[in-house]
């Protein structure tokens, strides 16, 4: 199955939005949290999501899977650690 939203990533952190990319064709699934003025959004990636807060990913072909297994008691510690930026504590 495909997303029905993906936002752009990849490429690696502090890059332009024109150089990042949908989908880097590495076959993952990320799912990360971002902070926008209106507070954490999240949103599903197909490229690494550099300079966000991921919280989980699964191979394309099984994110049902995945979904089934994991453990959503680490979503807390996890949407506190920024990916390749700087930490910033927002509670």
């Amino acid at each position: 199955k495909k997303p029905t939203v993906v936002i752009k990533g990849g490429v690696g952190p502090s890059v332009d939005e024109m150089q990042k990319v949908v989908d880097d064709g590495k076959g993952w699934v990320w799912v990360a949290a971002d902070m926008t003025p209106g507070g954490l959004a999240i949103g599903t990636y197909t490229s690494v999501p550099f300079g966000k807060r991921p919280l989980l990913v699964a191979k394309q072909k099984d994110v049902d899977g995945m979904l089934s297994k994991v453990n959503w008691d680490l979503m807390d510690k996890r949407i506190d650690t920024t990916m390749g930026g700087p930490q910033i504590k927002q509670r």
